[in-house]
């Protein structure tokens, strides 16, 4: 009888288990991404921001070749991206914006912060802050 209730147990969780992931595939609707997406030009930074679905969260990498810690930030936000696939991750070289007068090396790496359109927070020299 012991070895039963320990196989009953076990079961159980696995059909708990089951049950919670079904449900949150349920839940989880809209758009998937799981990668880092690079923008070729400030035309499409604008339409990535503007044109996207309001419940989106999304997270805009500004780097440039050659600049400490843009490479290492590119890394992990391709790690990121495949665990949160709910959320839009994207890079972008400061050259290719049109406002590379905004964004030289001293401020790089930077990531932008968007939420239905709006700017919802920003990370100036994320090297500076996070080391």
């Amino acid at each position: 009888l012991i070895n039963d209730d320990k196989e009953d147990e076990t079961c159980l969780r696995k059909y708990r288990k089951r049950c919670m992931q079904d449900m949150h595939q349920r839940l989880s609707f809209g758009p998937k991404y799981g990668y880092l997406s690079e923008l070729q030009s400030g035309e499409q930074f604008l339409e990535t921001i503007e044109k996207e679905r309001k419940t989106i969260t999304i997270i805009v990498h500004i780097y440039e070749d050659g600049v400490k810690g843009c490479d290492l930030l590119n890394s992990s936000l391709t790690c990121l991206a495949a665990e949160y696939c709910m959320v839009r991750f994207c890079k972008i070289k400061a050259s290719n914006t049109g406002a590379d007068d905004r964004f030289s090396s001293d401020v790089l790496p930077t990531l932008l912060v968007y939420r239905g359109g709006e700017l919802v927070s920003n990370f100036i020299s994320v090297t500076e802050q996070f080391s």
